[in-house]
């Protein structure tokens, strides 16, 4: 009987953890079901949608009533995804400096540029990858050259151009 006793009490326990579990859940779906379901839930967060959108952007709710798409490079202004929006609307088609400056076929006169945030950058070869099926890997220092190996193509590091734009972050 002793034996028992103990089996049946930590069953109890695990089936009463389980329904607890099962309790929580149930109540957390039906406030999502009902949110889902719910066609004032949907209307008020179209209206706050709106309310943002005209906030940054005045003049939109009368361009969304027309049946305009108001795009997202209009409304969205802050952080790193508004300066880069705003570097493209500027012209410069690579605001984070991640493609490099593309020369025929470079050499220590002209060499490949890489912009970089640290004090070194991990670059892998692209003049010789058309006839090899491997990349060729270097780390290149800030202002020194490296060299490929295989075929000799020139890559100099240096340091980005704007590196405060980019770092602006106040989250973390």
């Amino acid at each position: 009987d002793y034996g028992n006793d103990i089996g049946s009490s930590g069953i109890n326990a695990e089936y009463g953890a389980l329904i607890e579990v099962v309790k929580d859940t149930t109540k957390m779906s039906r406030v999502v079901v009902t949110e889902i379901l719910n066609p004032f839930y949907w209307m008020k967060s179209r209206e706050d949608y709106k309310m943002m959108v005209e906030k940054k952007v005045p003049g939109a709710l009368e361009r969304i009533d027309k049946g305009e798409v108001i795009p997202e490079w209009e409304y969205v202004t802050e952080g790193k995804l508004g300066w880069e929006y705003r570097q493209v609307l500027a012209g410069n088609a690579d605001p984070w400096c991640v493609e490099g400056l593309e020369y025929p076929r470079s050499n220590h006169a002209k060499p490949h540029v890489i912009y970089t945030m640290e004090s070194y950058r991990v670059v892998g070869c692209v003049d010789c990858m058309d006839d090899q099926h491997y990349i060729n890997y270097m780390l290149i220092k800030v202002n020194e050259m490296g060299r490929c190996r295989d075929c000799g193509a020139c890559y100099v590091c240096v340091p980005h151009p704007e590196p405060d734009l980019i770092w602006q972050d106040p989250h973390h």
